[in-house]
């Protein structure tokens, strides 16, 4: 039998479709999970500001202590993922979901979430900290120098954490499916099911670019309706990699 994914117009079209009448809960747990996000960082940022004043922070310090400020809070919000992986499948498969699914990482198999978060925020950090420090370096004495090392040490890092978040994407959908995969067996089988499809899933996380762009000037309220679009999209697309579409019709007239 041949197989067949689905194109990226058909799966948002699909993600349309299951999502007609429900925008609500979906909202409702993405803006709940973006909050909560926005409420660390506000603290974060509180923190640090004083850490500035009462210990008299240099440009340097001060700078990698907030990128490690916000890699911590990283670790902690990358675990809603399994969250919004439980809502946005059982919602494409019909199935019951509520707001509450948010904190399923937390309170089932966290563990397994943390480990695979340690990974992504890990992996992200060793990526991202020669910038940090090129940009830093830059912030304190103001030589062009640091600021053209930084400019190809982000590019580096952006390749580099686009490649690896393409290749375990899948992880917390896996997850769900498999629940006695260690958090290594998870990693491995995401790798192994994307081999072929990083680019179908590259392509359709920037055909929402044009609508991103469009959200940013009605001031982030169009991302209330854009952010479950897209995370129903990529639901489909799990399934679809999963369970693709089997047309017979080309072998049925091999056969005849």
């Amino acid at each position: 039998m041949n197989v067949q994914y689905m194109t990226s117009s058909e799966l948002k079209t699909r993600a349309k479709d299951l999502l007609d009448g429900r925008f609500g809960p979906a909202v409702a747990i993405l803006f709940l999970g973006n909050m909560t996000a926005v409420a660390l960082n506000t603290v974060s940022s509180t923190i640090l500001t004083n850490l500035q004043v009462f210990l008299q922070l240099n440009v340097i310090a001060s700078t990698l202590i907030s990128f490690l400020i916000n890699m911590g809070i990283t670790l902690f919000t990358n675990i809603f993922s399994a969250g919004y992986a439980l809502f946005f499948l059982n919602m494409a498969c019909r199935r019951s979901c509520q707001v509450s699914n948010l904190f399923y990482g937390f309170r089932w198999q966290f563990p397994k979430c943390m480990t695979l978060s340690a990974f992504l925020t890990g992996i992200h950090f060793v990526c991202m900290l020669p910038y940090q420090i090129c940009f830093a370096l830059f912030l304190q004495t103001l030589e062009a120098g640091w600021l053209m090392a930084a400019l190809p040490a982000v590019s580096a890092a952006l390749i580099i954490t686009t490649l690896i978040s393409l290749v375990f994407s899948q992880c917390y959908y896996l997850m769900l499916d498999f629940p006695h995969y260690t958090a290594k067996q998870l990693l491995h089988t995401s790798r192994r099911i994307m081999k072929g499809h990083k680019g179908r899933l590259f392509y359709l996380q920037i055909s929402f670019v044009p609508l991103i762009l469009l959200a940013f000037l009605t001031c982030g309220i169009g991302m209330l309706w854009l952010a479950p679009y897209m995370q129903m999209t990529y639901a489909c697309f799990f399934l679809d990699l999963m369970n693709p579409r089997r047309e017979a019709g080309q072998q049925t007239s091999q056969n005849s």
